[in-house]
């Protein structure tokens, strides 16, 4: 039987997009968009800096600055204007944040199960009797089983 264990918790905290920060040197070393460029966007609202306490001045962006400035900047290289990228990100966005929902929610943990790890996706009816999980074969494709619940799945955390 699996046991469900804080050990999850701490995983997913670690995982959690909102911890990661960037000074804008950082930033614009890992996007390739100029310092300057970075200001002049955060100057027009398109991406903005974390506010800080007490009197450091630096520039500090979360993951989710990143993400936008690097799709701006993909879209921007494809021939997109500076508005036409920013629109294009915002729709790509808003199913970014489906999926990070989706699979933050889902995701229950990792197991073994017949002494190979898979992840459990949690419960797949509403009754609570079965359980779903999800592994990668040899092929690189993902494979599916439903076991009923409890079953012979022990915790790997």
């Amino acid at each position: 039987m699996m046991a469900f264990s804080g050990e999850h918790h701490l995983r997913m905290k670690a995982l959690a997009s909102e911890l990661f920060q960037f000074r804008i040197g950082e930033l614009a070393t890992m996007t390739g968009v100029s310092t300057r460029q970075l200001r002049y966007w955060e100057s027009k609202g398109i991406i903005s800096s974390l506010e800080r306490e007490g009197e450091q001045d630096a520039r500090v962006y979360n993951y989710t600055a990143y993400v936008t400035v690097a799709a701006i900047k993909e879209f921007l290289d494809d021939g997109y204007t500076l508005k036409g990228a920013v629109k294009k990100t915002k729709e790509y966005q808003e199913n970014w944040q489906v999926l990070h929902d989706v699979m933050h929610n889902a995701v229950k943990g990792v197991v073994l199960l017949d002494n190979k790890p898979v992840v459990d996706l949690g419960f797949f009816d509403e009754d609570e009797t079965q359980r779903l999980y999800a592994t990668i074969d040899k092929n690189n494709q993902v494979k599916y089983l439903v076991q009923a619940w409890p079953s012979n799945a022990e915790s790997i955390e």
